[in-house]
């Protein structure tokens, strides 16, 4: 075991603007049929933990796929702002093929914000206090399932690592509606991919 399971996070289900490869930010679009079913998989996968507390983005993608799970388990969710994904501002709902190069100008330039948005710096500062927050809060009131986006988990696992101001070269997150597992380890913590296929992490989701 690499440490005591302390947290999951579940990535929101899949929405029009994942299947279209664009950018989502803080835009409100709603869970399409197939995200449906992932949210539902998702909550299937969670119920064999005991979870106590569940946490939301407030956005409606997330915090459909969290009343999927917690609903049925009548369990109260907390929605908080801390999880809200990247505001990628200009860059939200447009094609990420073709606007990637924009934002990893944002993502090397961390300090600059995006027209209408944030910088990368502002969100990673955002992420951070709620992770450092919320972790040790888990530690003594019970494991905890946080529903949030991928931008969200890409933060997590600079922060588990040390790194800050840059889109990790390597890691893994998860498609829409995956889980993955943080562990607390005498060193800090440590996240791991346990449902749903590891992609390559990007930001921006």
């Amino acid at each position: 075991m690499p440490g005591k399971l302390v947290a999951l996070i579940c990535r929101h289900g899949e929405t029009k603007l994942n299947a279209n490869n664009c950018f989502r930010g803080w835009i409100d679009v709603p869970l399409d049929e197939i995200g449906e079913q992932q949210a539902q998989a998702a909550a299937e996968f969670l119920s064999q933990f005991p979870i106590q507390r569940v946490i939301s983005s407030p956005l409606f993608r997330a915090v459909v796929t969290a009343e999927t799970f917690a609903l049925p388990a009548n369990l109260p969710i907390t929605q908080d702002r801390g999880l809200l994904p990247w505001h990628v501002g200009v860059l939200s709902g447009t094609d990420k093929g073709e606007n990637m190069p924009a934002l990893k100008l944002f993502v090397e330039n961390a300090e600059i914000k995006i027209p209408n948005g944030e910088s990368l710096q502002e969100f990673e500062e955002r992420a951070y206090e709620f992770y450092d927050r919320e972790l040790r809060r888990a530690k003594t009131d019970g494991l905890t399932v946080f529903f949030a986006h991928t931008s969200n988990v890409t933060v997590l696992e600079n922060l588990v690592r040390g790194e800050r101001g840059g889109e990790p070269e390597t890691g893994e997150t998860v498609k829409p509606g995956g889980v993955c597992a943080i562990y607390a380890t005498a060193d800090g913590y440590e996240i791991e991919p346990v449902f749903g296929k590891p992609e390559p992490a990007n930001y921006g989701s």
